[in-house]
């Protein structure tokens, strides 16, 4: 038996009593349980016994009460030996599992041996004749029962050392083994759960990969893409303080640079900490009722300029009478407008971009579709993702703007499902690209 804890506990008054710690605690549950259990058990035993012996020989009362007071001893004397065996056993030597188990059977069945061994020395007439059978009959019994005791308690530890022996390679980090136990009992489930928790483990393991691997691209892009612009500015910036541009026009377009480049890199900084607050789940949305029309057509009437500069038709249109929804509608214009501006930078000189507002399949949809270069499929599970630039899969347009990175879509993907809406791409090689955002009609407001 285990030794109780009954260290003092830091939560201790001031008048010197001291609180259980949960360990104390579980420890005399469950020894008070494993005593009432045990009580009961005999007085069970005892009372099927004499129900037995009632049913098949009807015996006087005297007799009865003679044999419950018996197997009362007996039993009773079982549970004291038995529980004094073992703790004596664990203390001098610890005691595995397979030999608890083989201990507890072979003890019982050597009390109900030594009962009936005692009953037929009771009854028997011709002891020279008889008990010798007997006592050969209780030793084959007993030697029975302890090799079968044996084998059940040994298949169980086996069982039970597997499972030990997983949780061991996942605390050294090892998540790809599996416990392949048979049967369906609570051991069998037990080692199903440690597979779950391998499982989420080996998930877990290659989402911090993942957001590890992010972090150092977002690292080594933001680098370049802040330093471009900064350099630009600084370049520009020591040139006028140099008087090295006299001519006032020259000085004007100098100036018109450092702002655009000024403009970069405000933009990139938004962007940078719209999604963090999308990564700590603290986007705190101002919803009222808006419709999803009138948000893409500011967009496009805002971004016409730019798209005339590339030469490049810009439309919207409608398609039928969506609804109103419950919508932020900052955020939401600033992702309409990131999904804008990606057509825009990936479509070339006299392409189009078209971006379609309807209302279907329980939603009202936003598709904002150009005819640029595509995406390869191998890169399309990837442009959601932050951080991921998609220069590698689409060419941007030779007049590009913007070089942020990779950050819109990530913020896109933020926006839309916090509105509790989805976003997809569909795109093939030389055939342009669809970027689709659905928003159910739950949130529609009336």
């Amino acid at each position: 038996m285990s030794q109780i804890d009954t260290t003092t506990s830091p939560g201790a008054t001031s008048s010197g009593a001291t609180s259980q710690s949960p360990r104390v605690r579980n420890a005399a549950g469950f020894a008070v349980r494993w005593a009432i259990t045990a009580v009961l058990s005999v007085v069970v035993a005892a009372l099927a016994g004499t129900l037995a012996l009632r049913l098949t020989m009807a015996p006087p009362m005297s007799d009865l009460r003679d044999f419950v007071l018996f197997l009362g001893v007996t039993g009773g004397a079982t549970l004291i030996l038995g529980s004094a065996v073992l703790a004596v056993l664990e203390r001098a030597v610890p005691l595995s599992v397979r030999a608890k188990a083989f201990l507890a059977v072979a003890l019982g069945s050597a009390v109900a041996l030594l009962n009936v061994y005692i009953v037929a020395r009771l009854m028997f007439i011709s002891d020279e004749h008889d008990l010798p059978y007997l006592f050969a009959a209780l030793v084959f019994a007993g030697g029975a029962t302890m090799f079968f005791s044996y084998n059940a308690a040994n298949a169980m530890t086996q069982r039970v050392l597997m499972i030990a022996g997983a949780v061991r390679e996942l605390a050294d980090g090892r998540y790809d083994g599996r416990v392949v136990v048979d049967g369906d009992d609570e051991v069998a489930a037990l080692g199903r759960s440690v597979d779950t928790l391998a499982l989420r483990l080996c998930e877990a393991e290659e989402q911090r990969a993942r957001l590890d691997r992010e972090r150092r691209e977002l690292t080594a892009a933001i680098s370049h893409d802040l330093r471009t612009p900064l350099a630009s500015v600084r370049a520009m910036t020591e040139a006028l303080a140099d008087g090295v541009v006299d001519d006032p026009v020259e000085a004007q377009r100098y100036y018109a640079t450092m702002n655009r480049e000024i403009e970069r890199l405000t933009r990139m900084i938004d962007d940078l900490f719209e999604l963090a607050r999308i990564d700590a789940d603290a986007l705190v949305l101002q919803r009222h009722p808006l419709p999803l029309q009138d948000i893409a057509a500011e967009v496009v009437d805002a971004m016409q300029a730019s798209a005339q500069r590339r030469g490049i038709a810009l439309h919207a249109e409608v398609e039928g009478a969506p609804a109103t929804l419950g919508l932020d509608g900052a955020r939401m214009e600033r992702a309409v407008g990131n999904l804008v501006r990606n057509a825009l930078e990936h479509t070339p000189r006299g392409g189009q971009v078209t971006v379609r507002v309807r209302q279907g399949g329980g939603a009202v949809v936003l598709e904002v579709t150009d005819d640029g270069e595509g995406i390869d499929p191998e890169h399309l599970p990837r442009v959601w993702d932050r951080f991921y630039r998609s220069e590698a899969s689409r060419q941007r347009a030779a007049d590009a703007e913007n070089d942020g990175a990779g950050l819109g879509l990530a913020i896109v993907r933020g926006i839309v499902q916090t509105h509790g809406g989805e976003v997809r791409v569909a795109s093939s090689p030389g055939r342009g690209a669809t970027f689709t955002i659905r928003l159910p009609l739950s949130e529609v407001t009336t």
